[in-house]
């Protein structure tokens, strides 16, 4: 059983699906030994608890450590998280309670629907959201929200380049789980965009994927009917466990293309497949010993029980990330003031774990992590192996998604 770290508060359920998360912090104190004691710095987050539970654990277990070595000049940081159900009305309830906590920013948000939901709400309220698993398309095409990971999009791309380019696979198909028909567009963009650097097309593109469906065996069933050389699959971890299970189970034991929502620990003890997975992870191999990028994160994740997932490491870069901003700040935190030292930002903060350098910054759109490090499950294994080098995005071609 996964350890959470949540306490619920009963009053914000029943308003908006809330999740309050007592206490807050990171692992670098605002230069005391005293824990923080004085007036609360608030942040909020708003994410589907259901899909992306580690994001908010980690940002949680940073700010826990934050607050025990000092917090900011003694304040500590408290942190709420707003359940958004995956449901666009509790979803936009949820914004109105995150502005009515008196938060300065949101941190570590993680959501199907955030950002298309409620973007103009965070520009209207002069508050930024750093998240730490963007998903949807305007996570990357406004100005008041930039995520610390590649999102799916990219992802998509890389996984795309990194099979045909690399790996060199042919006759290659794609299950798309597309949400919406901003996603479905942004999805294709990106296939269009591998097309158009590589020469190459898919066999086979199926956007008839919705979340968590009962079954696969139609979808499966098309694609051996398509000859597909290897499969690009945008579902979700535990979903897509299902998917390569009924693949197994008529017969198939051609490559899956995954994306990095399926890197954790559980995903690899919880599959069986006679054919190669490979992944293109967001964030630095911390399932590689010999990658000491991951050594903090994978300490601090330990001490506060979480599991360790690309949504964690996402959330713990979101949570360093805001600290390192809060840092910049003269005077009163406000959510004015934090908002004016995001978007004044021009130096990126550089972390091992990134392949780009993050920066928020004036401008209107945001997607500064734009890079991927390949890894693979063999055939009938359950290890993660790390593969690389980093692709990134200007290298590999990549162009920016397109505001829907």
């Amino acid at each position: 059983m996964r350890t959470t770290g949540f306490t619920l508060g009963a009053a914000a359920v029943i308003a908006a699906g809330a999740l309050i998360l007592s206490g807050c912090s990171t692992t670098t104190g605002g230069g005391t030994a005293t824990p923080a004691s004085g007036s609360p710095i608030k942040v909020a987050a708003l994410s589907g608890l259901t899909f992306f539970p580690e994001a908010p654990q980690a940002v949680k277990a940073v700010f826990d450590d934050y607050n025990k070595a000092g917090g900011f000049h003694g304040q500590p940081l408290e942190y709420t998280v707003f359940d958004d159900k995956t449901d666009p009305a509790v979803s936009a309830t949820a914004a109105k309670d995150a502005l009515g906590s008196g938060a300065v920013a949101l941190v570590g948000s993680s959501s199907l629907l955030d950002c298309a939901v409620n973007h103009k709400t965070w520009e209207d309220n002069n508050i930024v959201s750093l998240q730490g698993t963007g998903v949807d398309p305007f996570c990357f095409t406004t100005p008041n929200i930039a995520p610390a990971n590649d999102g799916p999009y990219f992802d998509t791309y890389a996984t795309l380049y990194d099979g045909s380019e690399t790996l060199g696979y042919k006759n290659m198909c794609a299950e798309v789980v597309p949400d919406n028909p901003a996603g479905q567009a942004a999805y294709q963009g990106a296939i269009d965009a591998w097309s158009k650097k590589t020469g190459k097309k898919l066999v086979y593109s199926d956007f008839s994927l919705v979340r968590g469906q009962a079954s696969y065996a139609g979808n499966v069933a098309a694609l051996k009917a398509h000859n597909c050389g290897a499969v690009v699959i945008t579902e979700v971890g535990a979903a897509v466990t299902a998917f390569i299970g009924e693949a197994a189970n008529q017969g198939l034991k051609i490559p899956f293309l995954v994306l990095t929502s399926c890197y954790s620990d559980q995903f690899a003890s919880g599959i069986s497949y006679a054919g190669d997975i490979h992944l293109p992870a967001e964030f630095s191999p911390y399932s590689d010993p010999k990658d000491k990028s991951n050594t903090d994160w994978a300490a601090v994740m330990d001490a506060h029980n979480v599991p360790k997932t690309s949504f964690a490491q996402g959330g713990y870069l979101a949570a360093k990330y805001f600290i390192s901003i809060l840092g910049t700040i003269k005077g009163k935190v406000t959510r004015s003031s934090f908002t004016a030292a995001a978007k004044a930002m021009k130096t990126p903060i550089s972390n091992p774990m990134v392949g780009t350098p993050w920066l928020f910054g004036p401008g209107s759109s945001h997607q500064a992590n734009k890079s991927a490090w390949p890894v693979e499950i063999k055939a009938n294994t359950n290890t993660w192996n790390s593969l690389g080098p980093w692709l990134k995005g200007d290298s590999i071609g990549w162009v920016d998604t397109k505001k829907p």
